[in-house]
């Protein structure tokens, strides 16, 4: 029938899901700034760590920065703020889940009808 999605439609919108989901995945398994600063132990002034020696680039980091989680001090050195860092972990977590019961449903409404 024209119009009609049939089963073509319904693989399209799973691989829509199934696709962020994992480069998602494939993301989480590498470890970020904030793990790399966490297994260093830089979680305060007194333990922060030059960016050099842990293999970190700026780039990455300036969100984090932006965002509080990271702290320059005035020698170059960093840490992490670890409470800064499990609020945002959580928030984007929340995010990412939403997005994700979200999408679902989505996926779920096009397969039954």
């Amino acid at each position: 029938m024209p119009g009609s999605p049939g089963a073509g439609g319904a693989f399209t919108a799973l691989g829509a899901v199934v696709g962020p989901l994992m480069m998602l995945l494939i993301a989480l398994q590498k470890p970020g700034p904030v793990r790399t600063l966490l297994k260093a132990e830089a979680d305060s002034p007194e333990r922060a760590r030059k960016m050099s020696t842990l293999g970190l680039s700026e780039p990455p980091l300036l969100p984090l920065m932006r965002a509080g989680v990271v702290v320059r001090e005035a020698d170059g050195r960093i840490w992490v703020d670890r409470a800064k860092a499990r609020r945002r972990q959580w928030r984007i977590g929340a995010i990412i889940g939403g997005v994700i019961v979200i999408a679902s449903g989505i996926v779920a409404l096009i397969l039954t009808h």
